[in-house]
């Protein structure tokens, strides 16, 4: 008996052919004779008397070792032809063994132990850099290595090496789940750190900048019911043979939702169950128990309208024992099927590439089609909103005079500068943060307001405050609390037009076209972005900093 959790194997018998080796064992009490192979250095057959005799006869020659590698139930099976072209330069591998996740290998080692530990590490690299799809994004595996001592080649000698291959699973296991909790971990730092912030707002350049440098992603709002597949559902009382005789017959299947008619109460695993199963006693300690005994009690719901983002930081937050888990997800509290880590993750990352080519890389805030939808959004809602176009004058001779990395840090600094206003309530004084004033994560600032880059110095504002000119004021006052930091030592008196002549002004300053609308008649992106422009230049004519408010409801401009 091999005292492992995997579904590879449980009970071998092995019997010795002349040319050929036949591996029978048994399984949940049911007996199975496998297929009669040729033998090989990479054996479909666990052990046979060649490759026990080969082991044994060279761990007297010199140290041999057997590494077991693991990968996690939701990962992609081990690449079968890599990994055979890499073993072929390998003349120190004296057997191997594989299953979909499980590897084995038996090697010949050196004897200095400096060495042998470069070797392995070597070996494992090597193996690691196989095994990950996305070199970018690896995922968690566990090695175990355990020598093979030098013994004779006797009637015990097979057994003993059974031994150290459960020793070096064992290890490979505890190795795993070490790799999986640190690899989890990590994940859950760089969300904190990517949520972090203490709202508080200072004048120096470089307090401002670290805000708005912070990554903004535009996830499109997918819900996780578009990526859940059916999942079996038995009843409380339904017994663990029962169970353990539908994942034999499934082996796609990794999880059973335990509940009355399809509200889930709980979660039987492919991983769990078979862990128990395998343990000394298992099968009679376990067999003839209802699934509501051994059941994960707390699994992770969701239901089907809840966004994938949201899904997976809370999967990834999960314990270490649930961290492979299915998601189950529900619609009106019934079960409508599960959705497996691996989907999970994939998806989300897809969703957050897509978001990555949606905003803009200076700034993260949504471009030109996420503007668009959340304009005729709000149309289409009816709701009265302003719209603020807002862009720097004199930007040209400022990236001109300074740089264009300080052009791009004034950049990043207005976007700041937009969104810490749009985060406030109108209820909140003048001058104070209000309590949603951080940077959303598609855009969206407050409860009602949202932040967009055009391109360049142009920035789309929307919001539902009905105080437009207390709102513009606040830009301007926010934007000038802070700009005179990038001047250095002096604010310039003089700044150059782009026609080369020299103007009076005291350096950069912010002009805002507002487009109000009361959500009394249709009206198009098109039109709004057509009486914006126009609104602009009105501003634009003004000396300073200053604004412009168009109201289209009456197509008069106050």
């Amino acid at each position: 008996m091999i005292p492992d959790d995997s579904t590879d194997f449980d009970v071998f018998l092995f019997y010795e052919g002349k040319s050929y080796i036949q591996l029978t064992f048994l399984f949940y009490n049911r007996k199975y004779v496998g297929r009669r192979l040729p033998l090989g250095k990479w054996s479909d057959s666990l052990l046979n008397q060649d490759r026990v005799r080969a082991i044994a006869e060279g761990a007297r020659k010199g140290p041999v070792g057997l590494l077991a590698g693991r990968l996690p139930p939701e990962a992609s099976a081990w690449p079968k032809k890599k990994l055979k072209l890499w073993s072929e330069g390998r003349p120190d591998i004296v057997w191997a063994w594989l299953s979909d996740r499980t590897l084995l290998l038996a090697l010949r080692l050196p004897e200095d132990k400096r060495r042998l530990e470069e070797v392995l590490a070597r070996t494992e690299t090597h193996l690691r850099q196989i095994a990950c799809e996305r070199p970018e994004a690896p995922g968690p595996i566990g090695f175990g290595f355990v020598p093979a001592g030098a013994s004779p080649y006797d009637r015990q000698a097979e057994q003993r090496l059974l031994d150290t291959i459960a020793d070096a699973l064992s290890l490979a296991k505890t190795a795993l789940n070490a790799d999986a909790a640190k690899l989890a971990k990590r994940i859950r730092e760089r969300e904190n750190s990517e949520q972090k912030g203490d709202g508080s707002r200072d004048s120096g350049k470089d307090r401002v900048l670290q805000a708005a440098e912070a990554p903004l992603r535009d996830i499109s709002g997918m819900e996780i019911g578009r990526l859940a597949a059916p999942m079996p559902v038995m009843a409380p009382h339904t017994l663990v043979a029962a169970a353990a005789e539908w994942f034999e017959s499934h082996p796609d299947c990794h999880g059973i939702v335990v509940g009355l008619g399809t509200a889930p109460q709980g979660l039987v695993t492919r991983e769990r169950l078979n862990g128990m199963l395998a343990s000394k006693f298992g099968v009679p300690l376990y067999w003839h128990r209802t699934i509501d005994k051994i059941m994960e009690g707390a699994p992770l719901v969701a239901e089907a309208d809840v966004p994938v983002e949201t899904v997976a930081r809370r999967a990834m937050k999960r314990s270490d024992s649930q961290l492979y888990d299915a998601v189950i997800v529900t619609e009106r509290g019934n079960c409508i099927g599960g959705v497996t880590v691996k989907v999970l993750l994939e998806s989300f990352a897809s969703l957050q590439a897509e978001a990555a080519r949606r905003v803009n890389p200076l700034t993260g805030l949504p471009g030109g089609d996420s503007i668009r939808r959340e304009i005729e959004a709000r149309v289409k809602a009816k709701r009265p909103f302003s719209v603020y176009y807002a862009d720097l004058d004199y930007f040209k001779w400022f990236n001109d005079s300074y740089g264009y990395s300080a052009g791009d840090d004034m950049i990043k600094y207005t976007a700041s500068a937009l969104g810490s206003v749009l985060g406030e309530s109108e209820e909140d004084k003048p001058g104070s943060m209000g309590t949603n004033g951080a940077l959303g994560a598609n855009g969206a600032l407050g409860m009602n307001g949202f932040l967009g880059h055009i391109g360049g110095d142009d920035f789309i504002a929307i919001s539902e405050r009905s105080d437009a000119e207390a709102c513009c004021r606040s830009f301007i006052d926010r934007f000038h609390e802070g700009v005179d930091a990038f001047y250095g030592e002096a604010r310039p008196m003089t700044v150059v037009n782009r026609h080369g002549t020299k103007v009076e002004q005291p350096g950069v300053s912010l002009s805002i076209a507002v487009v109000r609308w009361d959500g009394s008649r249709a009206v198009s992106h098109e039109q709004l972005s057509q009486w914006a422009a126009a609104c602009k230049k009105t501003a634009k004519d003004k000396p300073g900093s200053s604004y412009a408010i168009y109201e289209a409801s009456f197509s008069e401009q106050l």
